[in-house]
């Protein structure tokens, strides 16, 4: 007698089994899922909500420890920049070992320039978002990163789902040492656009244009890191100045007498045209003199406020 051919598991009279149902519903909801990432994607948040972003990048802009702030050599001389061989030191000044640029041979007339390893930039933005990520603006035929004509690298780079450029160099190096600077300078200019660090960008750009002192830091003898008379530094802008100053400096080869006249009514506006600060040569100075120098000397003055 031949025996009865038994059905599949998964077929029942009544239709497919539960166990099917289940395959379905999870199969609806990966699709589901694919096109919420994928619309997240095209929205750029990649899932984030706004608030979750605001938070990223209040984390991204805390202040680094100072135990991991490094300091770099920046020579304010221009003679002493283009001299020969290394360091490259003018007549007019001496070479001295700088004990905060970590020892390195440098033209006493420089300034110490606060700045974030590669390490401590990536473990920043680690702790921020695990998923972070950067990549070349344009590759080269080879399928390697493309280099501009100043041999530097433009990037993106993506924290939280927000993309930002940032640009890297590696000045005199070469070879694989190039690479490498060009990778961790571009990292870190492109988390500055996020606020990573910004206030060591900003300070350095103050420690610029005033007198190639640290502005309200000095070593345990008091003086200051340039090979200073060991004299007092003054103390710092206010916060208001300090940025307006920064703009300044950005914007000084500009020929365009409208950028100044608005940087001139924003301290107006804050009142800091007249708070008093000690330019490069030692003078003392102001603001609004400085705003009403780089004015004259541009063509169709205009007043300002």
């Amino acid at each position: 007698m031949a025996q009865a051919t038994e059905a599949p598991a998964t077929i029942t009279a009544e239709g497919p089994t539960s166990h099917t149902q289940n395959q379905d519903l999870d199969q609806l909801l990966a699709r589901l899922e694919r096109l919420e990432e994928e619309k997240a994607a095209a929205a750029g948040t990649y899932g984030y909500t706004r608030q979750e972003q605001m938070e990223a990048l209040h984390r991204l802009r805390e202040p680094f420890p100072l135990s991991e702030v490094r300091y770099r050599p920046q020579p304010y001389c221009k003679k002493c920049s283009e001299a020969q061989g290394w360091p490259k030191v003018c007549q007019n000044h001496t070479e001295i070992k700088c004990q905060r640029c970590n020892g390195q041979k440098v033209t006493e007339a420089h300034i110490c320039l606060k700045y974030i390893g590669h390490a401590e930039a990536t473990n920043r933005l680690l702790n921020v978002d695990p998923f972070w990520n950067w990549e070349p603006l344009a590759f080269d035929g080879g399928g390697l990163p493309q280099y501009d004509g100043n041999r530097g690298m433009w990037i993106r780079m993506t924290v939280c789902g927000m993309t930002r450029i940032g640009y890297g160099d590696a000045g005199n190096k070469n070879g694989a040492n190039a690479v490498k600077e060009i990778i961790g300078d571009a990292i870190r200019n492109a988390g500055m656009r996020f606020g990573m660090a910004l206030d060591l960008w900003t300070s350095s750009d103050l420690e610029i244009i005033e007198s190639g002192a640290d502005p309200g830091e000095q070593d345990a003898s008091g003086s200051n890191s340039a090979g200073g008379s060991g004299q007092q530094a003054p103390s710092g802008p206010s916060e208001h100045l300090a940025r307006l100053m920064g703009q300044v400096t950005d914007c000084w080869k500009s020929d365009k007498v409208l950028i100044f006249e608005q940087i001139k009514s924003d301290g107006a506006k804050h009142k800091v045209l007249d708070e008093r600060f000690t330019a490069k040569d030692g003078t003392v100075t102001t603001l609004r003199k400085v705003l009403d120098g780089r004015i004259a000397e541009l063509p169709q003055q205009r007043s300002a406020s």
